[in-house]
């Protein structure tokens, strides 16, 4: 599949994400969630991700790239609809499980058929260049998304992203439908089952990292997201502007080293990114408000992901294939699931107030930061 159908996929994702999944955690930690049920949902989320990922692989092997795609705007809009009906004044515990299953269903579908069509665009040795190119037009798009979605939580509720959303879904999948070679199926892959991913061991040192990785992606997207709410007092249209402005720093990072990560000791920028990426959760706790502060972590987080997505990429083209894409998938998906659930059952049993477990989280998030510098690239 080329690369303009791949870049339509992404763009027409991004900003919907932008609209209404970026603003999830902080949508329903609004309406009354808690820190207990935000790692309850969190929970469900990896649970959902691990069933649709089963089925994602049987419908791979069957159905066009068209189909696919088209099913993941449907599985988005799913979940907009889903916030739409449960959270209401509260969020029920009804409400946790089904959004948290169709927010694991949709990541597992968007996520899963993104990172597989990313690695039919590598070639040799280009997996920096790449996912940097890949990364500063995602981050256009998304903040994007994001200032639409902030402004229309802000002054036109949750009706309006819903109305939006099924308006882009229903044009993207049309759209994308109909493309050249839309009707192609992606290449064979073999069935991974979770209990071969759970005992996949290579000497790479993947496992550790594939065990913590779905932890972190989380917690940077999620709990972040609400300290950076908490930030802006809770507005929506602001926690959108400060996004953007941290987007810049993101952008001219990815700018300035996308083009001269593949061409440096490859060892020695990595193993820099994983000490800062480490020094960047300590930040988060001493947060003080300071923007100098905010601009620094998102530097350190994004310079980590760029080193950390260029190994894992190489490792794909250096024989790991999409199977290996699939292993990682499954195992970080289960363990982020059992991993909050037992946090936010430790959070209730010792009555944690939010301030104290967001601060306990990234703390423990600094030192299971260095578990990355196991993962070796041969």
């Amino acid at each position: 599949m080329g690369s303009r159908f791949f870049y339509e996929f992404l763009g027409l994702h991004s900003f919907l994400i932008g609209l209404l999944p970026f603003f999830l955690p902080v949508y329903l930690w609004q309406h009354g969630l808690g820190l207990v049920g935000l790692c309850l949902l969190l929970g469900f989320s990896g649970i959902g991700f691990c069933l649709a990922l089963n089925a994602w692989q049987h419908m791979a092997a069957r159905i066009s790239i068209g189909r696919l795609v088209g099913l993941s705007f449907v599985l988005e809009l799913c979940l907009i609809a889903s916030v739409y009906v449960f959270a209401g004044d509260t969020v029920s515990t009804t409400g946790i499980v089904t959004i948290g299953l169709l927010n694991g269903f949709y990541n597992a579908f968007f996520w899963t058929t993104q990172r597989t069509l990313f690695a039919g665009q590598l070639g040799d040795n280009d997996t920096g260049r790449k996912f940097g190119n890949f990364q500063i037009f995602v981050t256009i798009i998304l903040k994007i998304g994001i200032l639409a979605g902030g402004f229309l939580l802000d002054h036109g509720g949750l009706v309006w992203l819903l109305v939006l959303s099924a308006l882009i879904s229903l044009a993207g999948a049309w759209r994308l439908s109909t493309h050249v070679g839309a009707d192609k199926r992606l290449p064979a892959i073999a069935t991974i089952s979770l209990s071969k991913s759970l005992s996949f061991s290579d000497k790479r040192g993947s496992r550790p990292v594939f065990l913590i990785d779905g932890i972190f992606l989380y917690l940077e997207s999620h709990f972040w997201t609400i300290s950076l709410f908490l930030f802006v007092h809770e507005d929506f249209a602001r926690l959108g502007l400060v996004v953007v402005i941290l987007a810049l720093a993101f952008s001219v990072l990815f700018f300035l080293i996308k083009n001269t990560i593949d061409r440096v000791s490859v060892e020695v920028v990595y193993r820099w990114a994983v000490v800062v990426y480490a020094l960047s959760w300590t930040l988060r706790y001493s947060f003080d408000s300071s923007i100098v502060l905010l601009i620094l972590i998102t530097f350190c987080s994004s310079f980590f992901r760029l080193a950390f997505n260029k190994r894992f990429f190489d490792v794909v083209t250096d024989g790991g294939g999409l199977s290996y894409l699939l292993v990682k998938s499954y195992a970080s998906q289960f363990w982020l699931a059992i991993s909050f659930f037992l946090f936010g059952v430790s959070i209730w049993l010792l009555d944690v107030n939010q301030d104290s477990g967001l601060g306990f989280a990234y703390l423990l998030a600094t030192l299971l930061a260095f578990t990355y510098l196991l993962y070796r690239r041969n």
